[in-house]
Order: C-alpha cells, then sequence, then structure tokens
C-alpha cells in the first residue's frame, strides 16, 4: 500500500541562490529539519539525495534535468520566465508498505509516477530512501514549467490525480492500494479526480476515440491497430489496456478511467456483438454547393467595430462550422474546432450586450462588478440569517434561496470572464491581422520589384 503527499517550498530566491553557491550552508545539517519545514530548493534538494539514505545515491533521477546541476537547471527555467518570486517548488513523497517492495522496484515506481504525473512539462528530482523501515520515494517538483513558463498547482484535483496515478501503477506492480474514499479531513478525492478526468481535453479525446475504435473495428486485433493509426500507444499491464498520446505522458488506464465497460473481455464482447459502423473517410468538409439568402440584403445592418472584427477573423480562418460531421477529426482538428467554438461563444456575447469598442467592453465589465458584489453581499446576508436559524424546514428555505444567488453569481462571474476574453482577443486578432496583411504587402512589392527588373531586362535586350 503506497501513501503519497506534496507540499510547497516557498523562500526568498536570494536565499535559494546563496545556499547553491555557498559551501558552509550545504553541509550535512539536515537532521535538525522535519520534512515539511524546509523553505528553499537547495534543502529540499540535499535532503531528498542525501547519500546517508539513497545507499550512495544509487536511487536518485533526474527528469528533464541533471542530478549535479537540478538547482541550478530549475533557477534557469525561473530567470528565463521571469518567475523567481512565489512558490520556488513543490516537495513530495511516496511511502510503501513495510516490507513490500525492494529498492529497486520502489524507485521504478517512483520514476513512472512523476514521469506521468508531471514528466511532460516539469523538471522533478526522484529519490529513494532507504533509511527507514518504509521505503519512500521524494520528489522535489520545480515550480515553473519548462515547457511554456507556467506554474504547477497543487490543488485537491491534482492531489487526487496524484494519488490515482500512485494508485494505479502500485496496482500493475500486485501491490495493495489503499481503498478508502474520504480521508480523514472529510474529502472524498476520487470525486475530484472525476472532475479531473471531465475537464481534461485529453481523457474526453482519449474516450471518443475508443469508442470511434470500438464502433468500427470487426474484431480486436483490429481495434488496436486502429487506436495505433490514430496515434495512441497501446500497454498492456496486469491484463488491462492503457493507452498514450503523444505529447502527453500521462497513461490512461481505460477500464479505470471510463468504467468496467471498457474491460478488455467487455470491448471485446461489444466488437463481437454487433456490425461494425461503415468507415467514414477522415478528410476536410467543406460546402460544395451555393448557399441562397432569402429577401433584401440593403436591409441587413453591417456589423461594426468588435463584432466586425470577429467576423472578419473567422472569415480569415476559412471556418465553415456544420452542426453533424460525418467524418473522424483529428486532435489537431478538434483543438482548432473547440477554438472555434470559444469564439462563437464571444460572438454572442458581443451581440447580446451590443458592445462595438473597448470601452464598451471595460463599461460593462465595471456593471458586473458591481452587480456581483451586490449579489454577493446578499447570499452573505443569506447565510449570516440561516445560522441564526434553529427550524430546519426554515433553514430549507434559505438554504434553496442561497442556491439560487449562488447560480446567479456564476453567470455573472462567466461574463466578467467573457469581458477579459473579448478585450484581449480583439488585441491579438487586430496584431495577426496587421501582421498577416504586412506580409501580403511585401509580397506584393516582392513581385513588382521582380517585374521591373524583368521589364528593365526587356528593354535593354
Amino acid at each position: 500500500m503506497a501513501t503519497t503527499k506534496i507540499w510547497k517550498v516557498q523562500k526568498r530566491l536570494d536565499h535559494v541562490i546563496n545556499y547553491a553557491t555557498n559551501k558552509e550552508k550545504t553541509k550535512n545539517n539536515y537532521s535538525k529539519y522535519g520534512m515539511d519545514e524546509f523553505d528553499s530548493i537547495r534543502q529540499v534538494m540535499a535532503y531528498a539525495t542525501n547519500p546517508d539514505k539513497t545507499e550512495k545515491q544509487f536511487y536518485t533521477t533526474g527528469i528533464n534535468c541533471e542530478i549535479e546541476d537540478a538547482v541550478k537547471q530549475m533557477q534557469f527555467v525561473k530567470i528565463f520566465y521571469g518567475k523567481e518570486n512565489g512558490i520556488l517548488a513543490f516537495h513530495a513523497y511516496q511511502s510503501f508498505s513495510e516490507g513490500e517492495v525492494t529498492p529497486e522496484i520502489a524507485h521504478e515506481i517512483g520514476v513512472k509516477l512523476a514521469n506521468e504525473m508531471w514528466g511532460d512539462r516539469f523538471q522533478v528530482v526522484v529519490s529513494t530512501h532507504l533509511n527507514t523501515q518504509h521505503i519512500h520515494n521524494h520528489f522535489v517538483i520545480n515550480s515553473v514549467s519548462f515547457k511554456d513558463g507556467k506554474k504547477y498547482y497543487s490543488n485537491f484535483t491534482n492531489t487526487a490525480l496524484l494519488r490515482k496515478i500512485s494508485d494505479e501503477i502500485c496496482e500493475e506492480y500486485g501491490l495493495s492500494v489503499l481503498k478508502e474514499n474520504t480521508c480523514k479531513s472529510g474529502i472524498n478525492f476520487e470525486n475530484f479526480y472525476k472532475k479531473s478526468m471531465r475537464d481534461s481535453d485529453y481523457y474526453k479525446f482519449a474516450k471518443e476515440d475508443i469508442d470511434y475504435a470500438i464502433e468500427h473495428s470487426w474484431s480486436y486485433k483490429e481495434f488496436l491497430k486502429r487506436l495505433k493509426e490514430m496515434g495512441y500507444e497501446v500497454y498492456f499491464r496486469a491484463n488491462k489496456i492503457s493507452v498514450r498520446r503523444y505529447p502527453h505522458k500521462r497513461n490512461i488506464r481505460i477500464e479505470r478511467a471510463f468504467g468496467e465497460e471498457y474491460s478488455i473481455e467487455n470491448i471485446q464482447n461489444k466488437i463481437c456483438s454487433r456490425y461494425p459502423s461503415r468507415e467514414e473517410v477522415i478528410k476536410p468538409k467543406t460546402y460544395d454547393r451555393r448557399l441562397f439568402y432569402k429577401g433584401s440584403t440593403k436591409k441587413l445592418r453591417k456589423p461594426k467595430g468588435i463584432i466586425a472584427l470577429y467576423y472578419y477573423y473567422c472569415y480569415l480562418l476559412k471556418v465553415y462550422p456544420k452542426k453533424k460531421l460525418n467524418y473522424k477529426l483529428t486532435p489537431k482538428m478538434r483543438a482548432e474546432v473547440k477554438k472555434m467554438d470559444k469564439y462563437s461563444k464571444q460572438i454572442r456575447f458581443i451581440c447580446k450586450y451590443k458592445l462595438e469598442t473597448i470601452n464598451d467592453v471595460e463599461n460593462l465589465k465595471e456593471q458586473k462588478k458591481e452587480e456581483l458584489q451586490k449579489i454577493l453581499n446578499t447570499r452573505n446576508r443569506l447565510y449570516y440569517k440561516r445560522q441564526k436559524l434553529d427550524n430546519e424546514s426554515e433553514k430549507d428555505v434559505i438554504t434553496k434561496e442561497i442556491i439560487s444567488v449562488t447560480s446567479v453569481v456564476d453567470k455573472i462571474r462567466i461574463e466578467t470572464k467573457l469581458c477579459d476574453e473579448v478585450s484581449d482577443n480583439s488585441k491579438m486578432m487586430k496584431e495577426q491581422i496587421k501582421e498577416m496583411k504586412d506580409k501580403e504587402q511585401e509580397k506584393i512589392n516582392v513581385k513588382e520589384k521582380k517585374k521591373n527588373k524583368d521589364k528593365k531586362k526587356d528593354k535593354s535586350k
């Protein structure tokens, strides 16, 4: 049985650099610290890779970094993206039951866990400690991603994901798994894990692709072949199917993620129980006939300002949305469709409030903030009122009012966020359109220069 935990490492960056450069401060004095008292990357790294605990560092591995220069490499990423302040790193551990694993297996599990959990975006140092009766892994994770400069957030969802991946890998090695759903603090991490899957495009697209492969396969062997054709690597561990698609490093065990109906046996039964759907051609779809508008176009109001910008931008993207697509979309195409759904939502928002300028957007945002504050005050009064009540039926009435008010709060927050998105996107669109026009003008100028040169040559002949 493996347990996991993660906490932040936070201190001024100049102190971290002093630890990295001052030899007097890097002496082995870490026995006086508790595990959650480390507040610099140097301290955590020194503890995690302490030779006295790791048998001469035989069980230390760097992911996206070298062990010897891990601190400097993590600091370089922070400086490169200008994010030296705030949380500097995260320190996590994975502890096994006494006598359950060997040091080699424990370290192998730790490296797999780090790769699947953080390896696609963050630098991680993995070390396996042998100095206690319970063999355990330590992980030091840089808080800033080397890939995009974004910071890692250790929230309930990511903590749930860490536990779930740890359990999956332990099961693959035949180790026991912690079965309790609710921890001592009363938090059910299973719910946070399910939410992370609902919100993740990676999981969502994987499920769509698996369903598509099942529907269009004549045999189980062909089902696996189709998954590979769609860019998935397929793994079999403990008689379970796991899939992964580049650039993600996280394996998805489909039975655990999507339910028992996705076990190997149930997938085989699904395929054998009916004929597969007819194969569909994977190719771009365009309109092949003319569209006619009924009525006079003279009476139509010409769009202006931001809405005109959005329409023109969509025209440049050559997007022709259609409600029902009869072909399989690739991951890139699905990402573009998602982007267009986002633009469509923003266009409807612009039309709803008749926004034409950035000032209109800013004024609406201020108005929404005032509305939000009033509603929040109302909700706080309801909370206070409910606390004073003893009668359960009266409490239920107030609770319903609170739920109703909260739904309004959520809508206003969404619209406030849309104001920010419209403001940012309009600037981005203008810049991209200008850049595109400049490039087109450059091409025209080059062609004209070439024509003039050719004319001069012809005259000289």
